[in-house]
């Protein structure tokens, strides 16, 4: 095994255990009595298979144990987040007018999908940018390298990177918050939570490992979580990303950065959409014929939308300027939903 790769091991170990120990069963403290037996072998004998085992047990108890009926109401945070949601709806509500633009940009920005039309979905739907109107790890991508270029001027000393990578991850939190802390969101910001905090340490940031540690940690919160397609899609998407996605970057040395660009947002579309067609195909038995037209065309579409509504919303306290960061945002809403129009009617 390469080094460094344990805890990946053991996040898949636990990860099958939890997927697999849905269809059993047998009493969760037995697999609790098991885990702590193969625990307790690793003080004799430091293998990884027993770590294996231990995580397996442990990911089955889980799911077990989160079956047992919860007493619970609404909590003040879910309050808290649907109140913030309100609030933040009707902002944006002030930012453009009614219509499919406006029922675009909740969707894409908080989450709010009430307002899309039936018409307007069924466009997306054929296009293959479904995945545009529900909040996911693309978004939060978008917005997490905006808030790095906009915190740019903090400097580069280590200090500074620290409190930088705080900053944004408070945004990020805050985000999550705004949209309703989505499964898809908080799995998006976690990973990248994890991903920044291991650039404090010496081992430096690894991709595979902080998608291994969030699927562990989701699982441990949400043991139902790796039975939900949401769950497997957007894994096997990031997946890609770190595995399949830096080798097809690599067959082509791209001398400019226009042409660098198209490149990389080709691999990127092409690696998700290689992870995630057969689970696609799987639940829904459809494919996306011009997925690599629409996100050559509409991702880019998508995140000029969100850079514009942070200008908006930045400038607020200048009238003059947030009124033109609004059009501007309008007419990108509006180019978003006919781009995808035009490729659903090919």
């Amino acid at each position: 095994m390469k080094k460094g790769r344990e805890i990946s091991f053991c996040a898949l170990a636990f990860l099958a255990g939890d997927f697999f120990g849905g269809w059993l069963t047998l009493p969760p403290m037995l697999y609790l009595a098991l885990s702590l037996l193969s625990a307790a072998a690793l003080l004799r004998c430091r293998r990884m298979m027993l770590f294996a085992a231990a995580f397996l047990l442990l990911g089955a108890a889980s799911v077990q144990v989160s079956r047992m009926p919860p007493v619970r109401g609404e909590t003040l945070w879910e309050s808290r987040c649907a109140t913030l949601k309100s609030r933040a709806s009707e902002r944006l509500g002030e930012l453009v007018g009614e219509g499919d633009e406006l029922a675009v940009l909740r969707a894409i920005s908080i989450g709010d999908r009430g307002d899309l039309t039936r018409e307007l979905k069924a466009d997306y739907r054929r296009s293959g940018a479904m995945h545009l109107l529900a909040l996911s790890g693309l978004h939060v991508g978008i917005i997490y390298k905006m808030l790095c270029w906009m915190l740019f001027f903090l400097g580069g000393g280590l200090i500074i990177r620290r409190l930088r990578s705080i900053l944004v991850l408070l945004a990020l939190w805050g985000f999550a918050a705004i949209s309703g802390l989505s499964p898809s969101i908080a799995r998006a910001t976690l990973m990248i939570t994890i991903y920044e905090i291991s650039s404090f340490f010496r081992s430096g940031r690894d991709g595979i490992n902080s998608l291994s540690v969030a699927a562990l940690l989701i699982c441990l919160a949400d043991p139902e979580a790796p039975r939900s397609i949401g769950f497997q899609l957007s894994f096997c998407a990031c997946l890609s990303l770190f595995t399949l996605f830096p080798f097809l970057r690599g067959l082509l040395k791209a001398k400019t950065a226009a042409l660098r660009y198209v490149w990389d947002s080709v691999c990127v579309a092409v690696s998700c959409q290689a992870a995630t067609a057969p689970l696609s195909y799987l639940y829904f038995g459809t494919f996306p014929r011009y997925f690599l037209i629409t996100n050559l065309l509409a991702v880019p579409v998508a995140a000029a939308v969100l850079y514009l509504l942070a200008a908006s919303l930045l400038l607020s306290p200048l009238p003059w300027l947030s009124g033109k960061a609004s059009f501007l945002l309008g007419e990108a809403l509006s180019l978003l939903n006919k781009t995808i129009a035009t490729v659903a009617g090919l």
